[in-house]
This record gives C-alpha cells, sequence and structure tokens, in this order.
C-alpha cells in the first residue's frame, strides 16, 4: 500500500480514538497520517511505508508500546526512524536509552505536536537524541 501524497508519512500510535482523531486532523495539516489504536500491524507498515518519524503513547496496551519503540530499532536499525513519544506520564528512564528521539508529556495540544513533529522530520535526528 503505497500513499500518494507529497506530504511525509508517519505513524501516529494512540490507544484512544478521540485523542488519535484530534491529533490526525492537526498532524494531517502536514503529513499523511497513519493512524493505530493497537500496535498490530505497525511494524509491517514501517516495512511497507516510508515512514519519516512514529508518534507513540507507550502506555498503549498496559506498556505495549516500549516494548514497540525497541522492536522498531531492533528491526529497522538502519532506518533510524525518529519517535516521539507522547504521554501520560512524566520522564521515565526506558525512553532515555536513545530509542526516543522527543518526550511531549500530555496534555500537549494538536498544534503544538505538529511543530515538534515538523521539527524533528526536519532535522532528521540521530539516534540517541532526545529533548
Amino acid at each position: 500500500m503505497q500513499l500518494k501524497s507529497q506530504a511525509p508519512t508517519i505513524v501516529l500510535i494512540e490507544q484512544d480514538e478521540v485523542t488519535l482523531d484530534l491529533y490526525r486532523r492537526e498532524l494531517s495539516k502536514s503529513f499523511a497520517v497513519l493512524g493505530f489504536t493497537e500496535i498490530t500491524g505497525v511494524l509491517e507498515t514501517l516495512a511497507d511505508q516510508d515512514v519519516q518519524a512514529v508518534v507513540i503513547e507507550p502506555e498503549i496496551h498496559y506498556g505495549q508500546g516500549w516494548e514497540l519503540i525497541h522492536s522498531i530499532h531492533v528491526t529497522f536499525p538502519n532506518r533510524l526512524i525518529p519517535v516521539i513519544v507522547c504521554t501520560t506520564r512524566d520522564t521515565d528512564n526506558r525512553d532515555r536509552g536513545g530509542e526516543v528521539t522527543k518526550h511531549l508529556t500530555k496534555p500537549v495540544l494538536p498544534k503544538t505536536l505538529r511543530e515538534k513533529t515538523l521539527e524533528t522530520v526536519r532535522k532528521k535526528p540521530k539516534r540517541g537524541k532526545s529533548s
């Protein structure tokens, strides 16, 4: 499945459908957004698409998002896909191992999320950077 879009493609993973729709509407102003309410299918999508960043609530399904973040870096070690954590939890040591590019603590305004995602995609950060 190849998207026909000039906009960079990002994956948005958020368990809460209302929050997913809210963020997707804003992010769609700058990106082609592939939204997920579950982690199932994300790795396959990353394999099939030229994804420029992943925005994830890692507490999805009792913390399975943290496992997915690790799997992204293990499965695609040469792609250096930026991962933006957007979570209800404050800074957590699990995101400081070089697998998370940016950490945002909710509540995050949709416009702020879009700006931070644009900044991240434009910088093309190397794995290990976090802010």
